[in-house]
């Protein structure tokens, strides 16, 4: 290490002379810094965009499926009937009358008849409950163990007063719903005698009643799954008025389609633009400085939007989109009018979604192009930036060690300067002492 005599000899501040000197190479590697710190930001911003991109080819893809398309709305004329319908559940209607609700056994058993093991009947299976003691509660907790196999479930049921005026309780068995639920009871051998308070049945529904139909179908809970492809039904109320239930294409699912593509092309849009739009400040002097956006000047970026927004307003069979309502502004903005759309979809349902497919299937080709992980010409301008990102900060590394060294020669010239100023100023005084004495010799 060299060792600074900072201006023992001369006076000088050696140190802050080095730091001057040095700060001066420095700006060459303050320069790779700020070009290495702007190469950073647009690969940023490139990732950002390519993630945009991808998102609006995902889109695309979805809304240029027809499949996308057969979106649709099941409907009921009745509170009596619910419906549930799948994203793919095919348009259609059914008239139907509810005839009657699924119902469960209910039974009402002495619990006095149910000290020891016995046996649960349930579609001619035998289910064996071993109650851990004669109590009613330890009754109950056994037949509820054992409900995952047998559908049956146990409670008490109040059903009066002894003469010491404590309560008495029965035991009440409930079964699974349906016919197939009923069920029965032995002990020791035999049967146990029960009060039934609720029959066992399946739920029944009359099709086409008004149009004298007599297909009836059952079902041993209140829902009816599949009545209609796609279409899952539960009665709630017995009903003598027959109830319709529709299912028809969704208009407003196709409309919010339509909308999810020109909001994802406004998305990407967007962000070119902000990235791009030139902004206007003052720096320290007083002056206005206009810096452009990270995008400004960039070719591939300016290609991209020009090819989107050709997508989206490129004629369709000679039809422009504007026909169903996507339409550019003088900013370059997309936009898609509703209600022009909703009504576009009314007058030619079929040719309205052939023209937003037609548009999706370009706007996604186009993403695609760009946002590919492979050959995408935003993702190659990725791996070119980071590259240069790459190979400035190797360059700064290499300044740091060049400004190191520089340091160091400076430190060891000063440094001799100063002790060769100190042998001078050494052999000055000598000789001045020896002057002085010659002189002083002289003048006895």
């Amino acid at each position: 290490m060299t060792i600074g005599i900072d201006g023992m000899a001369s006076g000088l501040d050696t140190g802050a002379i080095i730091d001057g000197l040095v700060a001066i190479q420095r700006n060459q590697q303050v320069l790779l810094k700020q070009k290495s710190s702007v190469a950073s930001s647009i690969v940023t911003a490139l990732q950002a965009l390519n993630s945009r991109v991808a998102s609006l080819a995902t889109a695309g893809e979805k809304v240029a499926a027809p499949a996308s398309w057969a979106v649709t709305k099941a409907s009921s004329s009745s509170d009596a009937v619910t419906v549930s319908a799948a994203p793919n559940a095919k348009p259609g209607v059914v008239e139907l009358r509810v005839d009657r609700l699924a119902s469960g056994q209910v039974s009402l058993v002495d619990p006095a008849a149910l000290t020891g093991p016995f046996t649960i009947t349930v579609g001619g299976t035998d289910h064996e409950v071993a109650p851990s003691s004669p109590h009613i509660d330890d009754v109950v907790a056994a037949i509820n163990d054992a409900r995952g196999t047998t559908g049956v479930s146990a409670t008490k049921l109040r059903t009066g007063t002894d003469g010491d005026g404590n309560a008495v309780y029965g035991l009440q068995l409930t079964g699974a719903t349906g016919s197939g639920g009923a069920f029965s009871l032995t002990a020791g051998g035999q049967d146990v005698a029960a009060t039934t308070l609720a029959q066992a049945g399946d739920a029944e529904v009359t099709l086409w009643p008004s149009a004298g139909g007599s297909h009836r179908l059952t079902s041993t809970t209140n829902t009816f799954d599949g009545l209609l492809d796609g279409v899952d039904l539960t009665v709630s109320t017995v009903s003598a008025d027959p109830v319709r239930v529709t299912v028809a294409t969704d208009p407003a699912a196709q409309v919010a389609l339509a909308d999810e593509l020109v909001g994802n092309v406004s998305i990407v849009l967007s962000e070119i633009a902000s990235r791009t739009r030139t902004t206007t400040s003052t720096d320290a002097a007083g002056n206005t400085v206009v810096s452009g956006g990270v995008f400004s000047g960039d070719s591939a970026i300016r290609f991209l939007t020009s090819d989107i927004q050709s997508a989206v307003t490129r004629p369709v069979d000679g039809r422009s989109p504007s026909s169903v309502g996507i339409s550019l502004d003088r900013y370059g903005a997309i936009s898609l009018d509703k209600a022009a759309f909703t009504k576009a979809l009314t007058e030619d349902p079929e040719g309205a979604t052939a023209m937003i497919q037609a548009i999706a299937g370009r706007v996604a080709e186009v993403a695609e192009r760009a946002s590919s992980s492979a050959e995408g010409t935003i993702t190659r301008k990725i791996t070119s930036q980071e590259s240069v990102v790459k190979d400035l900060g190797s360059q700064v590394a290499k300044w740091d060690q060049r400004l190191d060294a520089r340091r160091a020669q400076l430190v060891a010239q000063f440094s001799a300067m100063e002790v060769r100023l100190s042998q001078l100023q050494s052999t000055q005084s000598w000789l001045t002492n020896q002057i002085a004495g010659l002189t002083a010799s002289s003048q006895q």
